[in-house]
């Protein structure tokens, strides 16, 4: 939706009462706001726009607060209306009106939604606080911290805190995630293979793969008989909200759980690790420092919290999501060589594909020792 379009179809009188809500004043006007888009431009299936509506308010006393929120339109989809997809397009609704959110580990924050609109069309519109972002370049003690306060929050649920279960919380996600992926597989026609074939580094890459394959079935098995946890599934740079004074205070803040599931341990750092790689934000040339950062922050948080199982299981989990991404990434690898082989985005698809074959072969050495229950 545009953003001229939004004012047109919101409740004004609502708008006034969350305002009120968010300066504490009983009874305010709102004297100025501003609707503006933010986020990707490439967005969710399930998203028709998140936007930040800010604007100020005065109350009798001609007293004057700020205030601001994040709306985001969620749409119908019926290829995505089963809560078995990965994507159910009402998930994130159905997180935020079941209060689910009020009951995760302390040291978690999440937005609070003070209200969620059904509309006429279909569509729903869920007003939520604006958590604010601080920005500036990730570091690399940033993606240090946040991966062992994943491994802290986690820990809990992996010594005994209560899993949800809401039939809408996906408990195939990685399965149901892949499936997704065929439908958009690349296949190169004849003539686009022996061009393909005749590049060293290519086929290698495709040898690789071809081998990889047939593990795919087992290791799903294996990630749904990991140790299991409330997992967000799109635990990445967008969606972690840095703020030094939470950070002081030992807090990890996320936003969007469109995603949330229970998944094996280890699997939101493996997504985190390849979706940072491919949007250009972890460099490529210092994988494997990152790799094991991810890794070691994790299992450190992890033991803090108490947690003494096989730290290898983690590391399963970790280096399967990751290798697993290259269902969906090598396809695209191999089209970007055909359209342009010399081009700087194509080597660094090659550059990760390599990455995420050489971690399979270690993910199914991990899976051979191990005895997942």
């Amino acid at each position: 939706m545009s953003v001229q379009r939004v004012p047109e179809k919101w409740d004004k009188e609502q708008l006034l009462h969350l305002s009120n809500i968010c300066t504490g004043f009983e009874f305010g006007e709102i004297t100025e706001w501003s609707c503006k888009s933010i986020g990707q431009e490439n967005k969710n299936f399930v998203t028709d726009g998140v936007y930040r509506i800010a604007g100020t308010s005065e109350n009798n006393d001609g007293e004057r607060r700020s205030w601001s929120f994040i709306l985001k339109i969620v749409i119908p989809d019926p290829i995505r209306d089963d809560p078995a997809h990965y994507n159910y397009w009402r998930r994130e609704s159905l997180v935020y009106g079941s209060g689910l959110l009020e009951h995760v580990p302390s040291n978690l924050l999440t937005p609070k939604c003070y209200a969620i609109d059904n509309k006429d069309d279909g569509s729903i519109w869920l007003w939520m606080e604006d958590m604010g972002q601080e920005e500036r370049p990730w570091k690399r003690e940033d993606y240090g911290y946040v991966t062992e306060k994943l491994g802290e929050i986690q820990a809990e649920y992996l010594l005994g805190k209560p899993l949800p279960e809401f039939k809408w919380l996906n408990r195939h996600w990685m399965r149901s995630w892949l499936h997704e992926c065929e439908k958009y597989r690349y296949e190169p026609d004849a003539d686009n293979t022996r061009i393909l074939l005749s590049d060293k580094r290519a086929a290698a890459i495709l040898d690789q793969f071809r081998h990889f394959k047939p593990w795919i079935n087992d290791w799903l098995t294996a990630l749904e008989r990991l140790p299991q946890t409330f997992s967000h599934q799109d635990f990445y740079e967008q969606n972690i909200i840095r703020n030094d004074a939470r950070r002081r205070e030992g807090k990890l803040t996320l936003i969007d759980w469109q995603f949330a599931s229970i998944s094996g341990a280890g699997e939101d750092i493996g997504r985190f690790l390849g979706l940072g790689l491919s949007r250009g934000h972890i460099p490529v040339d210092r994988f494997m420092e990152y790799r094991e950062l991810f890794i070691s922050s994790y299992i450190s948080g992890l033991r803090k919290v108490g947690w003494q199982g096989d730290a290898e299981l983690a590391r399963f989990g970790y280096f399967a999501a990751f290798s697993l991404r290259s269902v969906w990434e090598v396809p695209k690898m191999l089209k970007k060589l055909v359209q342009n082989p010399d081009s700087t985005e194509t080597k660094k698809w090659m550059t990760i594909t390599e990455m995420q074959m050489k971690t399979a072969v270690e993910a199914e050495g991990i899976r051979g020792r191990l005895v997942i229950c």
